[in-house]
């Protein structure tokens, strides 16, 4: 189906992607709207460059170091993906199903996960710096040796997951908008709790 290495604002929206293996190729400014990968069982060293994914089914697809650049995935069925070694910088996964979402060893910073729900996942050495956790859930997660550094985090939750290992680079107001119940904290990140509470309760 993908005979040629780069392909430019070409549409296979609503396609059924008929490939056992994608490797080395590069999309830009191309849509994939509706598109059904379920015939993909890996996808590696393949660069998107401003492509579209909304609605699509990824399920089940093993990503290994792609690149995906402002792309727009919203709608799109993200069940059981594994996207290893990654980079989603600056991308959107509004409104998509994470349900059971490996991520791993990645760059996501400046992307939108805004509502997003994770629920008894583990995600490994994640970059999330810049980016959206508005309203987002990691229930029982764990989270190990991810950056968030300067990420936006209202109503964002870590309730009852394990954050040791990972950088919590935010300023006081932004780790009190957080709720950490029965979240498992390590030594520094209990500090600096400590120390945004205290500010705002010192005279």
């Amino acid at each position: 189906m993908f005979s040629e290495e780069h392909y430019t604002n070409m549409d296979f929206s609503n396609q059924v992607i008929e490939e056992m293996e994608l490797n080395r190729k590069k999309f830009t400014h191309c849509r994939f709207i509706g598109a059904d990968f379920s015939d993909v069982s890996i996808c590696y060293h393949c660069e998107f460059d401003n492509c579209n994914f909304s609605s699509a089914i990824l399920s089940s697809v093993h990503f290994k170091n792609c690149i995906f650049l402002n792309c727009r995935f919203r709608f799109a069925n993200l069940f059981a993906v594994n996207f290893d070694g990654c980079k989603m910088i600056g991308s959107s996964l509004m409104d998509t199903d994470c349900s059971l979402v490996s991520i791993t060893d990645g760059d996501w910073s400046y992307t939108e996960m805004r509502f997003l729900e994770f629920d008894k996942q583990m995600i490994e050495r994640v970059n999330f710096t810049g980016s959206d956790f508005t309203g987002t859930s990691f229930i029982r997660c764990i989270l190990s040796e991810c950056n968030f550094t300067d990420i936006i985090t209202h109503n964002l939750s870590f309730r009852h997951s394990d954050i040791r290992t990972s950088h919590l680079g935010l300023d006081q107001n932004s780790l009190l908008s957080i709720d950490f119940q029965n979240t498992k904290v390590d030594l520094q990140q209990c500090i600096l709790l400590a120390e945004a509470i205290g500010a705002t309760y010192s005279p």
